[in-house]
């Protein structure tokens, strides 16, 4: 597969991860969530690959598309936490404790 295919196909895998991750994780976690996701190191051994899902082969990603991918992956993070609004934890206010002590005769 060549460099332009390969870049197409982890460009759309970045898009679909968009779709649902964790918003109160830092930008750096994302990253590493996401290459643990979608460019696996399998044998541990710093040779990070890409499983073709039409013809399930692994294809090897080199430094310089890790890179760009990087690079790509905050850009858009960044533009996409810009624009959603910011996660609030909310209060949850609990009813006073009701003292039946009081209410005995």
């Amino acid at each position: 597969m060549d460099e332009k295919k390969l870049w197409l196909k982890i460009s759309g895998s970045i898009t679909y991860y968009f779709k649902s991750y964790n918003r109160k994780l830092s930008n750096e976690e994302l990253w590493v969530d996401y290459v643990e996701y979608a460019l696996p190191d399998i044998e541990e051994d710093g040779v990070h690959t890409y499983l073709d899902k039409q013809t399930l082969e692994r294809i090897v990603v080199d430094e310089n598309m890790m890179n760009k991918a990087k690079v790509a992956f905050i850009e858009r993070l960044e533009k996409r936490r810009y624009k959603e609004d910011p996660v609030v934890e909310e209060k949850k206010v609990l009813a006073p404790v009701i003292d039946f002590l009081k209410y005995k005769k």
